[in-house]
């Protein structure tokens, strides 16, 4: 009985969680997920890391998130507590799921337009009843902005410019780490018509916050019924995500008023409470350009790889290790 980490070898999250282990001087089991059908299992205390996707042709992405799915499904019969029980990683990996559980609890959230567009024209269509020029698509399943377009019609103008971190090579989508632009309808209706071919949903791009001439939104990391982490994404485009070259801003930088960021805490909060078999997310947060109201973009049940922690404090892995350790306690004085 104890931790038990479950993860890729040679990444960054099982790097720095075992050295948060050692220098907490609590030991940690540590399995491949290659290896994961020899595991034994104790009444361990588990945390489960994400897959590691080699693959950067999407339209490959939704069988192979598939097989991650299964595999989830078949650790929530084993004996032993989670972190994050795979039943709640689950419950927030399908993006359009998940804003609905959010919606239906009257949390504050980007809105979602649709989650059943798979067309251009349906798409147009949406957008016109809706009386939007500017949305987000996004895939269902998908992480780091793989898939995620950011769309504005000017109907009127018969114009429009599509912005994503996604490419189209002889046909096939490619995810990239470059945020490309696009204005020529006859580049940017085939990306777009692939993209929609994943299965996405469809939201209201909302004006963000902006601070030197440039928009952000944040990223908390929300563990054990508090906001652990929180860090600032800016962007000179509408896509934030940090591996396509944007900008991390210390919060103290941004001088956020005391009561935004107890609106960003309080809808956090909620938010997590929606998912009780969540102990950790990390949590995607717009505040809202003039307002400064805060809206969740969306929830990851394993986002909590900040590199602006783990290269300094590392408080984000120590903390849950202290925390599995407790629980090993809690499970052995119970017996």
């Amino acid at each position: 009985m104890g931790v038990k980490l479950v993860g890729a070898k040679n990444s960054k999250r099982t790097e720095y969680f075992l050295m948060a282990a050692k220098k907490l001087r609590i030991p940690v089991d540590f399995v491949e997920w290659q290896k994961i059908n020899g595991a034994v299992w104790q009444n361990d205390v588990v945390k489960l890391d994400p897959f590691v996707f080699k693959e950067s042709v999407l339209s490959e992405m939704n069988g192979l998130l598939e097989g991650y799915r299964l595999q989830l499904e078949k650790l929530s019969a084993e004996d032993c507590r989670f972190l994050n029980s795979p039943e709640g990683i689950l419950s927030v990996l399908d993006k359009g799921q998940c804003k609905k559980t959010l919606i239906k609890n009257n949390v504050s959230v980007t809105e979602l337009l649709s989650d059943k567009v798979r067309t251009i024209e349906e798409l147009h269509e949406i957008m016109e009843k809706q009386k939007v020029s500017s949305v987000f698509v996004k895939p269902v399943y998908s992480s780091g902005a793989a898939g995620v377009v950011a769309y504005r019609r000017f109907p009127g103008k018969n114009r429009e410019v599509l912005y994503a971190s996604c490419c189209l090579q002889k046909g096939t989508l490619f995810n990239t780490k470059t945020l490309y632009r696009l204005e020529r309808r006859e580049e940017i209706q085939p990306l777009l018509e692939s993209v929609l071919s994943l299965g996405v949903i469809v939201e209201r791009w909302h004006p963000k916050a902006s601070f030197c001439g440039k928009s952000y939104d944040l990223r908390v990391v929300w563990q054990f019924g508090r906001m652990e982490y929180v860090l600032a994404r800016q962007s000179k485009g509408p896509v934030t995500n940090l591996h396509l070259n944007n900008a991390p801003l210390a919060m103290e930088r941004l001088g956020l008023s005391e009561q935004t960021m107890a609106d960003v805490e309080n809808v956090c909060g909620q938010a997590m409470k929606c998912f009780p078999q969540l102990s950790m997310a990390g949590i995607d947060v717009l505040l809202e350009k003039g307002t400064m109201k805060p809206y969740i973009i969306e929830i990851n049940g394993q986002g909590d790889l900040i590199y602006q922690d783990i290269y300094d404090e590392n408080r984000i892995y120590k903390r849950q290790i202290e925390m599995m350790q407790k629980m090993c306690s809690e499970v052995r004085n119970c017996k």
